[in-house]
């Protein structure tokens, strides 16, 4: 039985991938790959970074809380930790917020290398834009890979960075795929979808390749065109 793990430990991760820890090292403070380290009861202030009139990041608070979960590490904490093998941090960032720092007068996280996990998520979305299968090997590459939210696809070998309404059709077209009836009505998939307009082509205009993607029978039924 595999348990539906929220974030995997780095040496997971190199089973998983079958590439040595320098690789992962690379992505990690090349800020390719985004590591997190898991916290209990901290007092973190989230917000986002933006540019005040001397042109220099300021944080916008958002909220103040005691938190226990996930939060991702900066490249270039990555970076050093990496080659410190342990670092005192006061400042991370989250999927949901570029800043995420411990609060006042607050003791540091102290982190070390075995600390550092991988999120699901971001596994996913790695592992979509990058090709790689996850397991163990990246021959042959899998006909359909997705990031969790759909926004990342990689379709027979080419990489799509879909929007919002794109992504939910997509997934719907995945989800029938997986049902056994992968052909299904165009206008009721972009209508669940939340489209404004009931042309595929239309809600697609923006991706060039998309008929790579999608493919119609030209009766108004469309499936996934990753074989």
């Amino acid at each position: 039985m595999e348990i539906e793990k929220a974030y995997f430990t780095l040496p997971e991760i190199l089973v998983r991938w079958n590439i040595p820890e320098a690789d992962l090292i690379y992505l990690a403070e090349n800020d390719r790959l985004r590591l997190s380290v898991r916290v209990f009861g901290m007092p973190i202030e989230f917000g986002d970074l933006r540019a005040s009139v001397d042109d220099q990041p300021h944080s916008m608070p958002s909220e103040r809380k005691r938190y226990s979960g996930l939060l991702d590490l900066h490249a270039q904490d990555a970076f050093r930790l990496f080659r410190s093998g342990e670092l005192a941090l006061t400042e991370f960032r989250t999927p949901n917020a570029s800043h995420a720092s411990v609060r006042g007068d607050e003791s540091p996280v102290l982190c070390m290398i075995g600390d550092l996990v991988l999120r699901r998520e971001e596994r996913d979305r790695f592992e979509a834009e990058s090709g790689f299968s996850g397991s163990g090997n990246r021959n042959p590459e899998p006909a359909f890979a997705a990031s969790s939210d759909y926004q990342t696809i990689r379709c027979n070998g080419q990489a799509f960075h879909l929007g919002l309404i794109q992504a939910q059709v997509v997934r719907l077209l995945h989800e029938a795929a997986h049902a056994g009836s992968p052909w299904i009505n165009g206008k009721s998939v972009l209508t669940s979808a939340g489209a404004r307009s009931l042309k595929m082509s239309d809600v697609f205009k923006s991706q060039p390749g998309w008929r790579d993607l999608i493919r119609s029978n030209r009766r108004g039924l469309y499936r996934l065109a990753c074989d």
